[in-house]
């Protein structure tokens, strides 16, 4: 047994050029607390498994407990849990090798216990356990380096736990004793400005916080919050908290909000959920719970959804699965679990390369819809394969993931999918234009998407490539005037 770790564990841990162009390598990051070091890793797009990156672990300072990758995949930032009050920074190779940014470490509260960086990349936050603070910090988007946002560190009540910011950058949430803390954050400066109300009661496990892709729904252990579009408070989802193992710790959510993961600490377990996109209520997945190593302390997700990871503090390894698209079953990776350096705390990965534009057409009728976009790959990124990679689509709260195997490579770049997943019959063509200009279509039957409001979110992500629009539907009813055929529509 490890005393000084157990008590960090109960009181604070967190828990292209052509279509068919070779797969852009990912990479995942694990903060080793009683090595005070970073573990790197190579992550193999077809099979999850993971290979240590040459000249890994990388040093890191005295007890890190978090790590955080920025949203460009430039920069990672470790929070060091000793009485250095630091946070450590790095560049990311193309190796995925880690490089010391300049100036780096960066001067933090007492005892920095977890760090989250906006999805905008302009900003950075870190908990300090030891007086009660939360840090902030401007981004330099060129070198990395941190600097303090006016105002920081922010007053955060008794031993915040974790920080977590939600999708659209807009709010921050922090764990401490007494429940969670809920921050507006000012676009321009970052500043962070106490939600009325705040903090919000909660449940056991305080000390662990998940925002779910919608911000909708935040989880804190096995507990979940509805967020108040208006007033932007926190109130308890119907039936919550809801059954985990023993020590349920940290949770994280799926790339589409479907899932969420829970990881039991004193059970050796995960805990797996479905998530109602519509109250945010769990409902364990009949599998559930899975085999987990000793002490599981932290549990991601990785951004393309399709693989789940572990930290197991006292087997200094980290468990690695395939998460089933329809289902979210976990599945052991061949090879798992992989070695890490002594007591692994919490793992992250790097992001999805964002498109560089895409414009969406969406019609949607009673029992089906019809989507066309044309999307415009990054010019960070290294191609698409639908053959081989998962295909994600969200419209609105409806999500489908086509796994990888599923489309057909026909001639003249295209690939198609015809198929029904979770009850929805659908029929999918991505045509390539050239260059990195695509083109997907998508028709979808036994789908009702009409109580979606516009305008409506559309989310694509192929592999590691995702693009996000705003999209003004085409809403139709049937025609009163001819007899009751389920084609016949007209606008309203």
């Amino acid at each position: 047994m490890k005393p000084k770790f157990i008590r960090f564990v109960l009181g604070t841990a967190i828990g292209l050029a052509s279509a068919l162009a070779p797969l852009r390598a990912q990479f995942a990051y694990v903060t080793n607390f009683s090595d005070s070091n970073v573990s790197a890793y190579t992550i193999d797009p077809a099979t999850g498994a993971l290979t240590a990156i040459p000249g890994s672990p990388f040093s890191a300072g005295a007890d890190p407990v978090s790590v955080a990758v920025d949203p460009s995949g430039k920069f990672v930032y470790v929070a060091n849990n000793a009485v250095g009050n630091i946070v450590s920074g790095f560049t990311i190779d193309p190796t995925g090798a880690l490089t010391v940014i300049a100036g780096s470490p960066f001067s933090a509260g007492k005892q920095p216990n977890w760090v989250a960086v906006d999805p905008s990349g302009k900003f950075a936050y870190v908990a300090n356990a030891g007086d009660n603070t939360v840090s902030g910090y401007a981004i330099n988007p060129v070198t990395g380096a941190l600097t303090p946002i006016a105002g920081s560190p922010f007053s955060a009540g008794s031993e915040p736990g974790r920080v977590a910011v939600d999708p659209s950058g807009k709010f921050a949430y922090v764990t401490n004793a007494d429940g969670i803390l809920g921050y507006m954050i000012n676009p321009v400066t970052g500043a962070l400005t106490a939600i009325a109300g705040s903090p919000f009661a909660a449940g056991s496990g305080t000390g662990l916080v998940a925002v779910d892709p919608s911000g909708k729904f935040v989880y804190v252990g096995n507990s979940g919050y509805m967020t108040n579009p208006v007033t932007d408070a926190l109130t308890a989802i119907a039936g919550s908290p809801f059954a985990a193992g023993s020590g349920a710790g940290v949770m994280a959510v799926d790339p589409s909000g479907k899932f969420a993961y829970g990881v039991n600490s004193f059970a050796d377990t995960v805990s797996g959920y479905t998530i109602n996109p519509v109250t945010g209520a769990l409902t364990t997945i009949p599998s559930s719970p899975f085999s987990a190593g000793s002490n599981p302390v932290s549990v991601a997700v990785d951004p393309s959804g399709r693989f789940a990871y572990v930290t197991n503090s006292f087997a200094d390894t980290v468990s690695g699965y395939t998460i089933n698209p329809a289902t979210g079953a976990l599945t052991p990776i061949a090879g798992s679990p992989f070695t890490t350096g002594g007591q692994p705390v919490s793992v992250a990965i790097t992001p999805l390369v964002p498109f560089a534009s895409s414009f969406a057409k969406l019609e949607i009728a009673k029992h089906r819809f019809d989507l066309m976009e044309s999307f415009t790959l990054g010019a960070s990124s290294n191609g698409i394969n639908p053959v081989t990679e998962n295909v994600t689509l969200r419209i609105g709260t409806f999500s489908v993931t086509i796994p990888p195997g599923s489309f057909k490579h026909i001639p003249e770049r295209r690939f198609a999918f015809e198929g029904v997943i979770n009850g929805a019959s659908l029929e999918v063509e991505i045509v390539h234009l050239g260059n990195k200009i695509f083109i997907f279509k998508a028709e979808g039957k036994g789908v009702d998407l009409t109580d979606l409001t516009n305008p409506v979110t559309v989310v694509l992500t192929i592999g590691d490539d995702t693009g996000s629009t705003a999209v003004r539907a085409e809403f139709e009813k049937r025609k009163k005037h001819h007899e009751p055929d389920e084609n016949w529509y007209e606008h309203e």
